[in-house]
Parts: C-alpha cells; sequence; structure tokens
C-alpha cells in the first residue's frame, strides 16, 4: 500500500503536520486582529528568562531614561533625546541596520526635524521593561508622534539596554 504523504518533501511534511498542531494551540481569538488601542497586552508566549532579574531600581531607571528621550525630544533637544544611546547603537532602518549615536542623530534631524524644532511632539505608551539578565533589559512599547499640523504617526518600538560604567545605555532601537 502506498503512503498518501510520500509526494511532500520534508520541510512541506513538516509544515502539513506541524502548523495545524501549532494553530490549534494557541489560545482562542490569538490570531485574530490586533487592537492596538488596547490597554492590557496579552501575555508573552516565552518562558521566563532564567537567572539574575533587574531590581526595581534598575527598571526605574530604564523607564526614567526612556521618558528622558521624549521629555528631550519635545524641548527641542536633539542631542538630550540621543544621550542614552551608546556610541555604537544600531538603529535598523529599511535598508539594514544605521550604526552609532551620531548617524542616528543625523538621520532623526533629517526625516522628524525642520530649523531646530521637531516636527510633531514624542509620547510613549503601554511601555514594558523585561529583564534579559542582569545587566540587559528588553524594552517595548508604542511611540506617538503628533501635532504640528500633520497626522499622527505612531508604531511599536523594541530597545535593547544595556548597564555599563556609564549606567544604563541603549544599544539597539527597532522602531517601526
Amino acid at each position: 500500500m502506498r503512503n498518501p504523504l510520500d509526494h511532500l518533501s520534508t520541510g512541506r511534511l513538516a509544515r502539513a503536520l506541524v502548523l495545524p498542531l501549532l494553530v490549534a494551540l494557541l489560545p482562542a481569538g490569538s490570531l485574530a486582529g490586533q487592537d492596538s488601542a488596547r490597554t492590557t497586552l496579552p501575555p508573552l508566549l516565552t518562558a521566563p528568562v532564567p537567572g539574575p532579574r533587574l531590581t526595581r531600581a534598575d527598571e526605574t531607571e530604564v523607564r526614567r531614561k526612556l521618558q528622558s528621550t521624549a521629555d528631550a525630544w519635545n524641548r527641542a533637544d536633539l542631542a538630550g533625546h540621543v544621550a542614552p544611546y551608546a556610541d555604537s547603537a544600531a538603529f535598523m532602518t529599511g535598508r539594514g541596520p544605521m550604526i552609532g549615536r551620531d548617524k542616528i542623530e543625523a538621520s532623526l534631524r533629517r526625516g522628524f526635524w525642520r530649523e531646530g524644532k521637531p516636527l510633531q511632539t514624542l509620547r510613549y505608551e503601554h511601555v514594558s521593561v523585561r529583564a534579559l539578565g542582569r545587566d540587559h533589559a528588553l524594552v517595548t512599547g508604542r511611540f506617538i508622534l503628533t501635532g504640528g499640523g500633520r497626522d499622527d504617526a505612531t508604531g511599536w518600538f523594541t530597545l535593547v539596554w544595556e548597564r555599563g560604567p556609564k549606567g544604563w545605555r541603549e544599544i539597539h532601537d527597532h522602531s517601526s
């Protein structure tokens, strides 16, 4: 008797068997469109990171530094906005990573500033700080640019922060 799955390659066979199983294991409604205005996010489907955790003081410091970036932006202080970035920070763009705080600052100035001021005001929502060990943190949230006679611009960000000799610094930014 011929096996009805013989015509499938190993990869196709795995997808044919595993994908329906994974979909069946997802909580009901989890494949529905995301509601970006939602005030509570669904739980992450990952296990906690083993090892040391951030202290409350560390989390507070990371949140304070993140807020300082929006405060500086809204004061028209672009240098202050990028001050928490490490010198070698990576900023993801549509063309790939941009490396270096100076390049990030120049790019932001070209895209979002005119005559020494930001085109819109900046705020963050849905900010979550998650430990990636004792000296690293993953920060996610939503940015909102408003005002300036323009439509609001919003998107989600993922930042990686690292504790070093100069305190907590942003080493990676992926905002979209």
